[in-house]
């Protein structure tokens, strides 16, 4: 039932791509991209310390996502719909979601899944710990977003730039929930912090659990591209060129609670007799990072705009989280944070329509 809904929803805003009316002030424009491959890179701080005894291995290995996007123009009103297909079977949506936006502000929302397998070869506690278990995580994402309106002075007044030419760029705030596996190096003291402060054996954790509110700002160029029509460039007075380098690049960081299962707690109090663990909740500091490179041409016809693009994605979270610390003998702190980088070769295709565009 689900499939058909989203099915349906992504026909919809296909339609409304093709019966675009004039009195759209924004492009309607569709939107793909594919990932042939993405490789996973996952790195804890305290890897070197502790011996690396976490290996995860994510299920999602190739990417395709299509975007739709229309405008209304008589009440300033944008609607869009994007999705992502893992391992390129288009039955199985990997993440999906959508925008709604009002005079220059948008609403996104994004879910999806955060699955694999995780291995640890480090020591084992007695009882029904497992050194192999595959995890299946929720993602959500939402953000209230404010595209940049460029301005020029005319006449003594500060006017907005009708040729559009602020390279797409917003800002904005928003929350995130989602969980992932971590690996947990342990510390230890005699009672003479921070001297006396050692390692003790490290555990795991198959979700640890983050909610980040967040500030969030960047740009794209494709975008940007198709909203124009391909009629201006970032030079102004001059059309952009046919073939060009293009970016795309969002920042975001974010603070919020985090917390870890108690099956893992347990784990880490296991392989640490004697000692309790101070905290099992977290302030967590997290830094995501996406980044598109590469090169793009586009064929100007009348109302109509492509654009293909050849380029190399960049996508990783950094997160820190604070608490559970070690001052006493009977203390046991917990240090987590690390690093979830995917990266990839991507291919990319935007359609935009808009009659004005013959104006």
């Amino acid at each position: 039932m689900k499939k058909f809904v989203f099915f349906l929803l992504l026909m919809f805003a296909i339609t409304m791509q093709l019966s675009a009316s004039s009195n759209d002030t924004i492009p309607a424009f569709i939107g793909i991209w594919y990932t042939p491959k993405m490789n996973w890179y996952v790195n804890f701080t305290q890897h070197k310390a502790i011996g690396k005894p976490l290996e995860v291995d994510f299920n999602t290995s190739s990417m395709m996502s299509v975007e739709g996007n229309f405008g209304i123009r008589r009440i300033g009103l944008r609607l869009g719909l994007n999705a992502q297909f893992e391992n390129n079977a288009i039955s199985k949506a990997y993440r999906w979601g959508g925008y709604l936006g009002f005079k220059g502000y948008w609403l996104k929302i994004q879910r999806s899944n955060i699955s694999g397998t995780l291995y640890w070869t480090g020591e084992l506690p007695p009882g029904d710990f497992r050194s192999q278990t595959s995890f299946d995580n929720p993602y959500f994402n939402i953000d209230i977003l404010k595209t940049f309106r460029k301005k020029i002075y005319i006449d003594g007044k500060w006017v907005l730039d009708v040729d559009g030419n602020n390279a797409g760029f917003y800002w904005g705030i928003g929350y995130t929930s989602m969980g992932f596996p971590v690996e947990i190096a342990t510390l230890t003291t005699e009672g003479n912090f921070p001297d006396d402060l050692k390692f003790g054996k490290p555990a795991y954790d198959s979700l640890y659990k983050i909610r980040s509110f967040n500030l969030s700002g960047g740009f794209d160029l494709l975008r940007q591209l198709c909203q124009v029509g391909g009629r201006y460039g970032l030079i102004p007075g001059q059309p952009p060129m046919k073939l060009a380098v293009y970016a795309s690049t969002e920042d975001r960081i974010g603070f919020g609670p985090g917390k870890l299962t108690s099956r893992s707690i347990q784990m880490a109090e296991a392989l640490n007799p004697g000692r309790t663990v101070t905290s099992s909740s977290f302030f967590n500091v997290n830094v995501h990072y996406f980044l598109s490179v590469g090169l793009r041409y586009y064929i100007k016809s009348g109302p109509s705009l492509i654009v293909f693009a050849a380029g190399y994605d960049f996508e990783g979270t950094a997160f820190t989280p604070f608490g559970a610390n070690t001052r006493k003998k009977e203390d046991l702190g917990l240090d987590f944070a690390g690093v979830l980088l995917n990266h990839g070769f991507t291919f990319k295709m935007y359609i935009a329509f808009d009659r004005r565009w013959n104006d």
